[in-house]
């Protein structure tokens, strides 16, 4: 949405609103002047009087800023205050927006497109901006710097493969052993096998990050630093999770492993055969059901992840 914003407004100054965490995905972009940031934690208990106090002092901050245009990429109900809160003349969001966001705007969007980049283009297309699916991605220079340092001391070689085994949601984890398997194929091939996640997800990954030779990096990662890693990659082999989608930001090459969630909606823009995704009715199932754990992921068979991967790094 920025780049096609800045393509067709280049002399504009464009701000983006974003979870204090993730910051650093987007500061370095060239077409956002600057990020606002939304401290999640210190409002998350906004009913009490100093995270009111906190909330209305936020609310204030946006409005003074005086935007000309305001567009709410997220559409929920908070993002959609956020909009409102601003006063812009023009408030851009869908029409569908769920926990009533859609109060928060005077420009409702009839967004019909399935995958959520194009869903989040309509929004900007509807304003009059360049239809643009430039979703290149870019490193800050402090992460740049702390990779390849890292690289020069504890890698043998420059050529890694990326696996991110981890998430939130144990509907959307692959099992571990599994990716012990794949970490072996790449290792046969001559690669170092690097591992990614949260430094909270450690304990999803202990058995893969004491196979002999593959480096953890979980303890260091900031999201930031994972943008630096994922930039220099020959491949990714990730779950439904940030990873998969920061590779089709530096147009490296994937294997995504999707189960419950489906990849035409959200799946890494225009990269289907890129996805391998296990049989499941999307209707019926949905990935915070109860009960289903990892049952949908093991469908995804180890044969088909290596042999996707082997034509990525040589078989």
């Amino acid at each position: 949405m920025v780049a096609g914003l800045q393509k067709k407004w280049p002399e504009a100054e464009i701000d983006w609103l974003v979870q204090s965490d993730f910051e650093h995905a987007i500061s370095a972009h060239s077409a956002v002047h600057a990020t606002i940031l939304f401290e999640r934690k210190n409002l998350k208990r906004w009913y009490l009087p100093l995270g009111f106090c906190r909330m209305f002092r936020f609310l204030r901050q946006l409005k003074a800023r005086n935007y000309d245009l305001v567009i709410d990429g997220q559409g929920l109900g908070r993002s959609g205050l956020f909009a409102w809160a601003t006063r812009s003349k023009r408030r851009v969001g869908s029409k569908t927006a769920r926990e009533f966001g859609w109060l928060g705007y005077n420009e409702r969007v009839d967004v019909q497109q399935s995958h959520t980049v194009d869903a989040m283009l309509a929004l900007s297309q509807a304003v009059g901006a360049v239809s643009s699916a430039d979703m290149q991605l870019y490193v800050r220079s402090d992460d740049a710097k702390w990779w390849d340092a890292y690289i020069q001391d504890n890698l043998q070689q420059t050529k890694y493969v990326v696996l991110a085994p981890t998430s939130r949601w144990k509907s959307k984890q692959w099992p571990i052993e599994r990716f012990m398997e794949v970490a072996s194929f790449a290792q046969s091939k001559g690669y170092v096998v690097v591992v990614v996640g949260a430094p909270s997800e450690t304990s999803q990954v202990t058995e893969l990050v004491q196979q002999d030779g593959v480096v953890n990096l979980l303890p260091q990662l900031t999201v930031g630093r994972l943008l630096a890693v994922i930039s220099k990659a020959t491949a990714v082999v990730a779950n439904d999770s940030a990873a998969l989608h920061i590779a089709v930001g530096f147009q490296c090459p994937i294997v995504g492993l999707y189960g419950p969630t489906n990849p035409e909606t959200v799946g890494p823009y225009k990269q289907d055969s890129s996805v391998i995704s296990a049989e499941v009715d999307y209707e019926s199932v949905h990935y915070r059901t109860k009960g289903i754990g990892d049952a949908i992921m093991r469908r995804i068979k180890t044969s088909d992840v290596i042999q996707k991967l082997g034509e990525i790094i040589g078989q």
